[in-house]
């Protein structure tokens, strides 16, 4: 899920600017609105977004201590996904 939201926030600034380019009734699809100084700035915005919600993500993120991470593993051949288990259910290592 937070790969998709960073996908979006990094398109976001992309799919304005076609708005904007449709509002001013010039067609989007000119090569002369992709010169690479537009292009360029879109993506560093781009990037901008899509780091500033990485860094909010981490800040923001639950650590509860009661909590213990459950790395990906394969049993009797069935791959189990990493998954975060209460303390006292979590198996032991």
């Amino acid at each position: 899920m937070r790969i998709a939201i960073n996908l979006l926030l990094f398109i976001l600034p992309f799919v304005l600017y076609v708005g904007w380019l449709h509002l001013k009734e010039q067609s989007p699809f000119l090569k002369e609105h992709w010169e690479r100084r537009p292009v360029v700035w879109l993506g560093l915005v781009g990037i901008l977004l899509g780091g500033g919600y990485f860094l909010y993500h981490v800040a923001y993120q639950v650590r509860d201590p009661n909590v213990i991470y459950i790395p990906a593993r394969v049993e009797n051949g069935v791959f189990q996904p990493a998954r975060m288990e209460p303390r006292s259910r979590a198996p032991q290592q």
